[in-house]
């Protein structure tokens, strides 16, 4: 009986290699599946939940980039933990994979706040500072705003130095021995003075202060102020002005009391024209050459002004081309000092 088993077995396994032999190994490649997910992309608070599905094939795995954002189950049942973005990743039995981004939104009645601390920062003797901060990581909520702390100002010691940074009073002034002086001024006709002044010459300090002295005003009798002698009533004269050339200034007219010599209106100064060349080498004021050569310097003289004429400040010009290195500028007339009735500086009579 044994032996008639073996027998059989032994024939069926020679049956087997030969059928083998004959008929060819055929593989079975999967088709790639033409699957389309429900949602390329979904946008859920933190709390809520959403299915995804795979339609056209067969879902093998579902996956989160991010699981503390968002956790995907088995059955692609998708639930938002936090705020921020993920993408849920698809395969299915084929090996094709699917993605859909989720991003996570605030939820009041879910959130769970993430609390960081922003960091201040101490504030110095001449800089603001800032505050400690604390807010939600992720939704942005401020629970303790940052603040500016002022500046603190220096602290200055009797040496002058800041104890805190070390920098010196501006204002600091070292110990010494004060140098007294006084000075005074006593009010005129028409400006104010003020009583004795007691100071250090050497740092400033006042140790006396002065008080103000009104101005007397004139007191005028028979016409004239017995204090300034200056008329109760002016005769101002006007002396005209003076146009300026290419390199001698003029000036303005001025008004003078011919009495008291107050001037009313003062001169001024017009610079010289300076040449006009016109693009050539020649002025068209006055005349003057531009083409190169040594200058033949001219030294004018200072004029001194008499209560007839003004005078002039020293000036130098190139006698050759009238080039003026310095201008003599104007310098007013001095008033006519009457006594009796004329002059005493050209014998002019009194009008």
């Amino acid at each position: 009986m044994e032996k008639k088993i073996v027998s059989f077995v032994l024939a069926f396994c020679v049956l087997a290699l030969e059928i083998y032999a004959i008929v060819p190994f055929v593989s079975v490649e999967a088709k790639k599946g033409k699957g389309t997910l429900n949602y390329s992309s979904f946008e859920l608070k933190e709390g809520a939940k959403f299915k995804l599905k795979l339609k056209g094939a067969v879902a093998a795995s579902y996956k989160s980039s991010d699981k503390s954002v968002a956790t995907v189950t088995k059955k692609g049942n998708v639930t938002g933990k936090k705020i921020g973005t993920t993408v849920i990743t698809v395969k299915d039995t084929s090996g094709k994979k699917y993605k859909c981004n989720v991003s996570v939104v605030y939820n009041a009645d879910f959130h769970t706040h993430t609390i960081i601390y922003k960091k201040g920062y101490s504030a110095t003797c001449t800089e603001e500072g800032l505050s400690t901060g604390e807010e939600c990581e992720t939704c942005g909520v401020v629970f303790t705003p940052q603040t500016k702390i002022p500046a603190k100002g220096h602290d200055y010691g009797k040496d002058g130095k800041c104890k805190v940074c070390g920098e010196m009073d501006p204002d600091y002034k070292p110990p010494h021995t004060h140098t007294l002086e006084s000075i005074s001024k006593e009010p005129t006709c028409t400006e104010a003075g003020y009583t004795e002044k007691v100071y250090c010459s050497t740092c400033g300090e006042v140790f006396m202060k002065p008080k103000e002295l009104k101005a007397l005003g004139h007191n005028f009798i028979d016409g004239f102020c017995t204090r300034c002698e200056i008329p109760e009533i002016h005769d101002y004269v006007s002396v005209s002005g003076k146009e300026p050339t290419c390199i001698d200034p003029g000036y303005t007219e001025y008004v003078y009391c011919k009495i008291c010599g107050e001037v009313l209106k003062f001169a001024e100064t017009i610079e010289p024209l300076g040449h006009d060349y016109n693009g050539g080498v020649t002025c068209v004021r006055c005349g003057a050459d531009l083409n190169g050569h040594v200058h033949t310097w001219v030294i004018e003289k200072y004029v001194a002004p008499t209560c007839q004429e003004p005078g002039l400040t020293e000036g130098k010009y190139c006698s050759s081309c009238a080039y003026r290195l310095i201008a003599q500028e104007f310098i007013p007339r001095i008033p006519h000092k009457y006594k009796d009735g004329k002059c005493t500086m050209c014998g002019e009579r009194e009008e």
